[in-house]
């Protein structure tokens, strides 16, 4: 596999409107529904209705248009992730997530092959393993953002512990997607949603509510309500007797 270059400007090619969203969109599809072995520059270029030779114009390489397509692909996710952030109250984020999750793995599992590809081009390729560990990590960031937003209310910064529970949401939801892949008759929606109970109960707590925040001792002192004084007997001094 040949390193990725830069957009070099392929002798007789020149620049059509468009041209590289659609080779990119082409890419998808292909990459999508054949793999990486299988996609040639030539089959994309012909898919997207464009000169060969403008995928060497704009990208330099088909490892190079792979990886755009892989971009691309990551920041529809997390734009739509975001947006889902922004709109949702937080108390009901949580569940809106997992719900928004369940419909990608139902709706759109080409979305997950372009993954696996991406995957693979990082393991067997050392020159592509950085840009493919990026793309992890810019995802990973986007979920934990949302977990902060979950746990600690709208705005919040992610926390160590985030970053843990993005980790094991995703390593969960993409091995779910691939074993569905491989294997049609495997039906990932009731694991999804045992998944979701377990991350949502973790984060609520055993009582089902988010953890109070400790008090310090001196507001707790401050806050706390006396106990109410026990009559007495104004004869014996001990307690009355009804």
């Amino acid at each position: 596999m040949a390193r990725p270059r830069s957009g070099t400007k392929s002798p007789g090619a020149s620049a059509e409107p468009d041209a590289r969203e659609r080779l990119i969109t082409a890419g998808y599809r292909v990459l999508a529904e054949r793999g990486y072995e299988a996609t040639t520059v030539k089959e994309v270029a012909r898919e997207a209705g464009v000169n060969q030779g403008l995928v060497h114009y704009y990208f330099g390489s088909k490892d190079a248009l792979l990886l755009a397509v892989a971009k691309e692909a990551r920041q529809q996710y997390m734009l739509e992730l975001k947006r889902l952030r922004q709109e949702t109250p937080t108390e009901q984020l949580a569940a809106a997530s997992f719900a928004w999750g369940e419909k990608l793995l139902k709706e759109t599992p080409e979305q997950f092959r372009v993954r696996y590809e991406l995957f693979a081009m990082g393991l067997h390729n050392k020159d592509l393993k950085p840009a493919v560990a990026e793309s992890l990590q810019c995802v990973g960031e986007e979920v934990a953002l949302t977990v902060a937003a979950v746990r600690n209310g709208e705005g919040a910064k992610p926390e160590p512990v985030d970053h843990h529970y993005a980790a094991i949401i995703k390593a969960c939801v993409d091995g779910l997607a691939l074993h569905h892949l491989l294997d049609e008759r495997f039906d990932p929606a009731p694991v999804y949603a045992l998944l979701s109970q377990i991350v949502l109960a973790s984060v609520a707590g055993p009582a089902g509510k988010k953890p109070a925040a400790r008090k310090s001792k001196g507001q707790a002192r401050r806050g706390r309500v006396p106990a109410p004084r026990r009559k007495t007997s104004r004869k014996s001094g001990g307690p009355r007797s009804r």
